[in-house]
């Protein structure tokens, strides 16, 4: 099976803006082991004029797919945790809802894997043992943190015309 990293275009014009999170900040990471101690929604306030672009993928301050992505996910990932996260712009009366997705954490990590001298990874080669039959993951450990997703559920986000959704394919052995 094929995979891919799933990461936010950061290209694109209209970026949302935070009141309370600097975008270019340093990420917050959760997994399916931290759902108790998360709330089950939780408002994220936006500033600028209100007229952002609305992404379909999100990942700062917390890695999000907006709500309509959330059966597909459910369906290709069962045992997911979802997190409502609802971005309001007080201004313009605005709500955009997302779900903050909790994923499983694996150790995919294959023996093939290259790196450089300061152990920082140069090609990347996941285990397809170890990766079995997930569909949606993070690496645990000190690895790349964005998201993983299959082939199938990759080509089932892309009929979709998802917005602001880049794929780079990981190497499978």
């Amino acid at each position: 099976m094929r995979y891919f990293f799933i990461t936010q275009d950061k290209h694109l014009p209209g970026a949302i803006r935070y009141r309370d999170f600097d975008i270019n900040g340093g990420r917050h990471l959760f997994s399916k082991e931290d759902s108790g101690q998360l709330d089950s929604m939780v408002p994220i306030y936006l500033a600028g004029d209100g007229k952002e672009a609305r992404w379909d993928f999100l990942q700062h301050p917390v890695t999000m797919f907006s709500r309509r992505f959330k059966d597909i996910l459910d369906a290709y990932e069962p045992g997911l945790f979802f997190q409502e996260v609802v971005l309001i712009h007080k201004e313009s009366s605005r709500q955009y809802r997302y779900v903050h997705t909790l994923m499983d954490q694996l150790d995919a990590v294959g023996g093939e894997t290259e790196y450089y001298p300061n152990k920082t990874v140069k090609h990347l080669v996941l285990d397809a043992e170890r990766v079995g039959r997930h569909n949606l993951f993070l690496l645990s450990g000190n690895q790349r943190k964005d998201p993983i997703v299959s082939l199938p559920l990759a080509e089932s986000l892309l009929r979709r015309s998802p917005i602001g959704i880049c794929f780079e394919e990981v190497e499978v052995r």
